[in-house]
C-alpha cells in the first residue's frame, strides 16, 4: 500500500509533487497553526520535515506558548437531525451515552471481520443447470469422495466462464 503521509514527533503532514516547480510540498494537518515544508528529493523532505516540526516546538517553547497537538479526542460530526435522533435513542437503550455510541461505531469500524467471508465458485457452462441451493444435479462425485459433498457458504458469488 502506497502511504502519502510522513510522521514525527506525534505530528503528522500530508505530501503532494508541485510539477510546476518540481518539487515535494508537505503539510502538517490535525493543527491550528500554520506549518508548511517542501524537498526536491525524499530524504530531502524528511529532513524539512523533522526540521519544521523541532523548529515549531522550539518557537512554541521560546514565546511560551503550549504546542498544538494533533488529536486532542474531540471533534465534531455533523449529521442529519433525523440520524442524530436514532443514534441518541439506540444510545439510550443501550444505556451509553452518545459519546460512547458513536466511539463504539467507530471502533466496529476498524474490527476485522473475521465472519465475512466470500466463496467464488466456479460453474463451467455445462455444470450451471446444478441447483446448489438443494443440492440436484448431474453426478458430481470427485475422485475423494464416494458421493458428491455440499457445503453451502454465506456469500456465494457465482462465476461461470
Amino acid at each position: 500500500m502506497m502511504n502519502s503521509m510522513l510522521e514525527y514527533k506525534g505530528y503528522h503532514a500530508s505530501i503532494e509533487y508541485d510539477a510546476e516547480d518540481n518539487i515535494f510540498v508537505g503539510e502538517v494537518f490535525g493543527i491550528t497553526d500554520s506549518l508548511n515544508f517542501h524537498g526536491t528529493t525524499v530524504t530531502e523532505l524528511r529532513e524539512m520535515f523533522e526540521q519544521c516540526i523541532d523548529n515549531y516546538l522550539a518557537l512554541c517553547e521560546k514565546i511560551d506558548k503550549k504546542p498544538d497537538k494533533e488529536f486532542k479526542g474531540t471533534f465534531n460530526v455533523r449529521i442529519s437531525p433525523e440520524m442524530h435522533k436514532k443514534a441518541a435513542l439506540e444510545a439510550a437503550k443501550q444505556k451509553i451515552t452518545l459519546n460512547q455510541y458513536v466511539m463504539n461505531a467507530i471502533n466496529q469500524s476498524f474490527e476485522v471481520k473475521e465472519n465475512t467471508k466470500e466463496t467464488v465458485i466456479y460453474i463451467p457452462y455445462g455444470l450451471k443447470q446444478i441447483n446448489w441451493d438443494n443440492q440436484v444435479g448431474p453426478d458430481t462425485a470427485s475422485m475423494y469422495y464416494d458421493t458428491a459433498v455440499w457445503m453451502k457458504k454465506e456469500n456465494l458469488v457465482y462465476a461461470g466462464n
